[in-house]
Order: C-alpha cells, then structure tokens, then sequence
C-alpha cells in the first residue's frame, strides 16, 4: 500500500466541506444525508483519501447548467446548421425565439434518443420536457422517435435529437439501427449535451450520411478519473496504478458488482447529471445495496 501524503486529512476534510457546501447552495441536488451516508462506504485511511480525490474530480450538471447547454443547442448550434444547409433562414434570434414559442410553421421537430432500453434517454427526454415547459418551444415541435416514420418530408428538413451523454456510443448507433429507415430525407442533428472522444470515434459516419453530431461538451481521456491530467496537486506523486488498487479492492469487497467496475468501457468518468448518473461514470455514485449507499440517481 502506497505511503499517504503528510496532508491527506486536512485534503479530506476540505473536500468533504466542500461538498457540503455544494449541497448547501443546491448545487448539488441531493441532501447532506445522502452524502454523509455515501461517505461512510469509505472507511479505511486510503478510501478516505480515494473519496476526496474523487470529490474533487466530480463533474455535476444540476437543471440550470443543462438548461444552458440546451439553450446554446437553440441559439448556436441549430442555426448555423440551418443556415449552412441552406433549409431556413433566421431574420432574427428574437424572431425565431417567438417562432418556436409560438407553434408557427419551422421545419424543424425535437426528438430524444430512446427505447433503446430501459435506461436509455431518460434525460434527453427530460430536457425537452422541461424546455418546453419553460416556454422555450412549443409542443408541436415535439416529436416521439416511434413517430418519426410519419413525419411529412414536404414539411419537416430536420430532426433535432437530444441526449444527456454520448458515451461509448453504442445507445446512439443502436438508436440509429432501429430508426434510420424512420429517418430518410431528413438531416439529423444529434445534439448529445456531452460526449466522450471514444463515442465520436464509434459513429460511422459513412453509414449515416444524413447525421451530424454536434456535442455542446467533449470529454477526451484526460477526463477519467484514473489519469494524471486533472489529479489535484496533494496526489501528483501517487502512481495511478496504486490509486486504481485502492479503488478495486474497495469495490470488490464491499460491493456485489463483477463487471464495468470503472463504468460501461471502463471511461471511469466522475459525471453527473442531477436526473441521472451516466453507465460510463464510476457506478460507486449510483450503485446501491445494503453494503453501499448511493449518493446520485441512476
């Protein structure tokens, strides 16, 4: 086992005050409870010191800042699409903000990716729901993937499609496999609010000529838990390798699971999303037994 820094406590009490402030502020949208209660699955010096690294890495997108990436799809994204495909002409922001508020002919409908299974597209159905119910659009706009087959092509140019994460990519092209034919003779803007470099990479893009995918955020490999890149400074000396022990050890003995002990692809990510934890995070956060509290949804 790997020497602790001099440090480590006052590094763990400053994370642990840390997130209770994020609870405190709601930034986090759990309570203090849940956290204390997640925070008692460590026990050992070392798992204390693992949990504060980890706190320090967590990536936490509550409703507000999702609502943001969703407003950028609106205002930036879909835009330039629109113009560079030449399928509609914006006069105005304003004036296509009152467009889709209103219901007014636009040849554009909003989907998300689901019924790929039973996890799949919760949050990006989430967000249409919650966008819609802020005023942001109206809901003829809207549209369920398994009507995307009656969609009338002399009206509609494009679907926009919204995701929580592009992960490793397998949900999305599964989506496509069982909707591409539902979505000839129409360009489909895949707007995932995050995606990971091993999802881009998966996408064929050959396949799916009519596909653009646009992510508003883009995770490369720094971005899992076990790599170097964006350890806090008290952990600059620890070899990963020794840190990812820890990690193993105290999930092997205390948890049930036996496989994607570092998420789907082993991506080990520290995202979250206050309506859900993606498959390709650490499932500490969202495993729950009688041995090991949560401390997000699933």
């Amino acid at each position: 086992m790997f020497e602790l820094p001099d440090e480590w406590e006052a590094f763990y009490d400053d994370m642990t005050e840390r997130a209770k402030q994020y609870i405190k502020i709601k930034y986090w949208d759990i309570s203090e409870d849940d956290f204390l209660l997640w925070l008692q699955n460590f026990e050992t010096e070392h798992q204390k010191f693992l949990v504060a690294i980890i706190i320090y890495r967590i990536m936490y997108r509550n409703i507000n800042p999702m609502l943001s990436m969703f407003q950028y799809i609106i205002d930036i994204l879909l835009p330039n699409i629109l113009d560079e495909l030449d399928i509609y002409t914006i006069d105005s922001l304003e004036s296509f903000h009152d467009n889709l508020k209103k219901g007014y002919d636009l040849p554009i409908r909003f989907s998300a990716v689901e019924n790929v299974d039973e996890q799949t597209g919760k949050s990006g159905s989430s967000i249409i729901r919650d966008f819609a119910r802020k005023g942001s659009f109206h809901n003829n706009f809207k549209i369920a993937a398994q009507n995307l087959k009656n969609i009338d092509r002399n009206q509609v140019k494009i679907i926009v499609i919204f995701d929580d994460i592009m992960g490793t990519g397998e949900q999305f092209n599964t989506f496509l496999e069982n909707y591409h034919q539902d979505l000839e003779g129409l360009i489909c803007l895949y707007t995932p609010l995050t995606a990971t470099s091993l999802g881009l990479a998966s996408f064929k893009a050959e396949k799916y000529p009519n596909v653009i995918i646009k992510p508003v955020e883009l995770l490369d490999e720094n971005y899992s838990f076990f790599n170097k890149k964006f350890m806090p400074k008290i952990a600059e000396n620890i070899d990963i390798n020794d840190l990812l022990q820890v990690y193993k050890d105290l999930v092997k003995s205390k948890t049930k699971l036996k496989s994607n002990l570092l998420g789907r692809k082993d991506l080990a990510l520290t995202y979250i999303f206050s309506v859900s934890t993606p498959n390709n995070s650490l499932p500490i956060f969202s495993y729950n037994d009688q041995n090991w509290n949560s401390i997000f949804p699933r």
